[in-house]
């Protein structure tokens, strides 16, 4: 179930949940989202200002053990320059039980402008050991211009069966990539954008900026054009435990939620 958090009185200390029973230490998962000037941020980067948020935070994070300790953070899905994200997710694991409004509100004090989480829920006790990154199959987007709804219909003219070569570059190399099989579905939104749902996870993953490469090549679209569309992620998808079931939404693996 989902309940909306009524704004109170600052908590400034971690709440004292009932005693752990059992060794397992709890997790969380987060929402948050990224606008503004936080959308130039590289993926590491990001990564590297959320640590350093939840130490201002004073979050009583676990570490992991080793030579160089990593706070327990696990983001379900990279995060290109650039883009958006109005629906991204991450886990944590903590040395103690605290209050999912508290968390965030701590959070949310220390994060820079651009940045913000804004719905937490306790991960159930099944779900924990499971990686979140490697359950992610699908991801949703919307790409904003007002030239790209033409573009995309020129492409949908093409037959079926036609590849969509772009070039993909990665890791200081340029390799050829058909992104059509990448593709679940592509819609004309109001009154200027594309909605597109892609493959995505660790598996096969196809990111916004590689459709309007293919636009530019395929459909007409201005190179120009295609530089100054917006890109936002809108929704990601997981593999649910069973296969013949659809994706499901990262909250759906919590049995309560807490909205900012």
């Amino acid at each position: 179930m989902s309940m909306t958090a009524e704004p109170r009185t600052p908590l400034t200390e971690p709440a004292a949940l009932p005693p752990e029973t059992t060794q397992q230490l709890p997790a969380y998962r987060l929402r948050y989202r990224r606008i503004g000037p936080a959308i130039w941020l590289a993926h590491l980067d990001m990564m590297r200002t959320f640590e350093r948020a939840v130490r201002r935070a004073g979050w009583p994070i676990a570490w992991s053990g080793g030579y160089n300790p990593r706070p327990q953070m696990t983001f379900a899905l990279p995060i290109s320059v650039g883009l958006a994200t109005e629906d991204d997710y991450f886990d944590v694991v903590m040395e103690t039980a605290c209050e999912p409004l508290w968390l965030m509100r701590r959070l949310n004090d220390s994060l820079p402008q651009g940045l913000s989480v804004t719905a937490c829920g306790r991960l159930p006790a099944d779900k924990v050991e499971s990686s979140l990154m490697s359950r992610v199959i699908a991801a949703e987007y919307r790409l904003t211009h007002p030239e790209l709804p033409a573009a995309w219909q020129a492409v949908s003219r093409l037959s079926a069966d036609q590849s969509l070569v772009v070039d993909k570059h990665s890791k200081g190399k340029i390799r050829q990539l058909d992104i059509r099989p990448l593709l679940l579905d592509v819609a004309i939104g109001q009154p200027d954008s594309l909605l597109i749902r892609v493959e995505a996870g660790s598996r096969s993953n196809l990111r916004p900026d590689l459709l309007l490469q293919a636009l530019v090549r395929y459909g007409g679209l201005q190179e120009q054009s295609a530089a100054d569309s917006e890109m936002t992620r809108v929704r990601l998808w997981l593999r649910p435990a069973d296969p013949s079931e659809p994706p499901i939404s990262p909250l759906d693996d919590l049995p309560e939620l807490v909205e900012w």
